[in-house]
Order: C-alpha cells, then structure tokens, then sequence
C-alpha cells in the first residue's frame, strides 16, 4: 500500500485515480468504436476524478470529442482544451447569450424544436437530440421527424451531430436496444452527411450496429462495466487516514447507538472517512476491509467524518509503518462497492466530496 505521509499530516483521506489506466480504457473503446470514434463524456467533473487532469489525459490519446451536462462545465474545461477540440453540453441551448457559446466554442445539445431553430437562427454549430425511448432529455420521434422534414427550419451547416441514448444497454438481451436502433436508423434519410451517435459505455458492446460513427463513453473511461467479456482497467483507488488508535475495554461499545459491543482485546483504529465524503452509510454491512494477507473489519455504523475499524490482526510490526487503510484498491473496487450498497459504480464516483484529496499516478 501506497504510504502517504504528507496527507496523512493533515488527516486527508487520499483518493487515487490512475491515469495510465484511463488511457488504456480510451484507448480499448476507440478500438472497439471503429470504424466510428470514441468520444468522452466527462461530466460531473469526469465523473469525479477532476476534469482538468481526464481531460488533458484523453486529448493526448487522440480524443477529439468530449461531452459535459453543464454549460459551467464546458466553459470551465475549455480553459485546459485548445480549440482544436469541441466541447458538447448536454443540457440544451438553455443559455441565449451567443457570446457565452462562441467565446468558449461550446456545442449546445439541442433537446427542443425551439432550441434547434434558434441555434439555426443565430448561427451556432449544435447537435440535435432525438429521444428514442428515454423520455428524457431530446425531441419527441414525432417531433424530431416534423422538424427534419422541413428544410428551412435548420441550418444543416451547423448541425455538426444527431445524437439519441440507450435506456437498457447495459443488458444486452434488453429488446429496447434494438427497438431503440431500429428508430434511430429510421432517421438515415434526413440529414444523411450527418454523423450519427446513440452508444454511450455499455452500448459500445453490443456490436457493430450500435456503434454509428461516435460512441460516447462514460463510465467505461474509469474501467466500470457490466460485461464480464471485457476487461478494463479500474482507475481509482481510495484509501482512509487512521486518525487514532486505541484500545477498548471488553464491554464497552463502539460507534452511534452502541450496535457493536467488544467482546475480546481489540485494537480500533479511527478512520478518516465518513458519510459526508460520499462514504456510502450501507459499506457498514460490508463485514471486512483488507490489508494483503490480514482482515479488517468495520465496526458500528459509519458516522459523518469517521468510520471505525478493528485493527486487532494486523502485526504492530507492519501497523506502526502504515498511515492510511485502503477501501477500495484491487482487491474491492468500486463495482463491488456498488454491489454491496446496492447501488451502481456511477453514484459511487460522483459521490466522493472535496475533503478527499486527489492524487493522480501514471
């Protein structure tokens, strides 16, 4: 395990996001994305492990494309991307202000009529949206073919991309997806020089009928997926500071509402690591952490800044040396995280807060 002396100073739980790794995704699902390209969506400050350092990570491996929700977003990674690179937001051209858009060279997503004539009006390079089945962001398929029908309504100069999203991808025996495809290709015959996008991570793997000419992976950057053929790369680590270590007696109880009681010597270690870190509270279910070859189970319930562990099997020798404890690194990632909280990889990434300090390793 990584030592981290300088943060543990400052009490600072340490996560550790590989960024070799993430060009090792990129680099996988621009193969698989051909004879299309790989775009990158990269919200949610790219999905958490900072926009600045994703993105100028994913521009050296050849991305031209990336994806943000916000404008904010947008504008704050065109500061770090030179404009050989487009920026798309997927929020809509919500923001009228032309300059807002051309300043920063940002694309909106058009999701309504409205936004779609008005970016043709003024004169602004978009993409349109088409929801397919989502029923989420994106025209209608009635409005979508009402509008394309009529040619003076964009301006096909600017549409730089027609985009829809899958609703079930990520299982691949799901019938929407082809439903899904079906409708989509319906739309061939408009606007036919217009490239055309509907795969985000897991849609990549359903084959080459999915793909069109750009895929937009999300999640699969971070080497998260639901498909066991594939192998990527997970990219992040977290490790939690032992603030203190004490020794209880038996009897006593340990954490908020006494639901653990010491029944033998123990060694209890406090770590710096709660619930307002994005520590989902469920991780309490999960019975042991790990250190190589030695358990280490949690003990009581996950408080707001602090988790607490026993430390008791771990030789002094190796704990008088060690400053932090990993609670996700090769061992439990972060689909099992998920799976143990029942939740999914994407709320537990976008899920880590500020107080957690970055640490970018190639």
């Amino acid at each position: 395990m990584i030592n981290y002396n300088k943060y543990f100073l400052r009490g600072l739980a340490v996560q550790e996001i590989n960024l070799s790794n993430l060009s090792k995704n990129y680099i996988i699902l621009s193969k698989l994305s051909k004879p299309g390209i790989a775009a990158a969506v990269i919200k949610a400050n790219a999905y958490g492990c900072g926009l600045k350092e994703t993105g100028k990570t994913l521009l050296k491996e050849g991305c031209k494309l990336f994806f943000v929700a916000k404008i904010d977003e947008g504008i704050e990674l065109r500061r770090f991307l030179s404009k050989k690179s487009k920026i798309a937001v997927f929020d809509g051209y919500l923001d009228y202000q032309d300059s807002v858009w051309e300043e920063h060279d940002l694309i909106p997503v058009c999701n309504t009529i409205e936004q779609a004539e008005l970016a043709s009006k003024n004169n602004i390079q978009f993409m349109l949206h088409i929801d397919t089945g989502m029923n989420r962001l994106g025209l209608s398929v009635k409005e979508a073919k009402n509008l394309m029908k009529d040619k003076d309504k964009l301006n096909p100069n600017n549409l730089m991309l027609i985009i829809s999203h899958f609703v079930c991808s990520d299982n691949k025996e799901s019938k929407y997806n082809g439903l899904q495809i079906k409708r989509f290709k319906n739309f061939k015959n408009f606007y036919p020089n217009v490239k055309r996008s509907i795969s985000n991570s897991h849609g990549i793997f359903l084959g080459s009928n999915a793909v069109f000419d750009i895929t937009r992976p999300g999640i699969a950057l971070y080497g998260y997926i639901n498909n066991k053929n594939y192998k990527l790369f997970p990219t992040v680590n977290l490790y939690a500071p032992i603030l203190q270590i004490r020794e209880p007696n038996i009897g006593e109880t340990v954490g908020y509402d006494a639901t653990y009681k010491i029944t033998k010597k123990s060694t209890l270690g406090i770590l710096g690591l709660g619930y307002a870190d994005g520590l989902k509270r469920c991780i309490g279910s999960r019975n042991m952490l790990s250190l190589g070859e030695y358990k280490i189970p949690i003990l009581g319930r996950v408080s707001m800044d602090t988790i607490i562990v026993d430390l008791s099997d771990i030789p002094k020798s190796i704990l008088d040396t060690i400053n932090h404890i990993p609670l996700i690194d090769d061992s439990y990632d972060i689909s099992d995280l998920a799976k143990d909280c029942d939740t999914i990889p994407y709320e537990v990434l976008t899920s880590f807060g500020n107080r957690i300090k970055k640490v970018y390793v190639y």
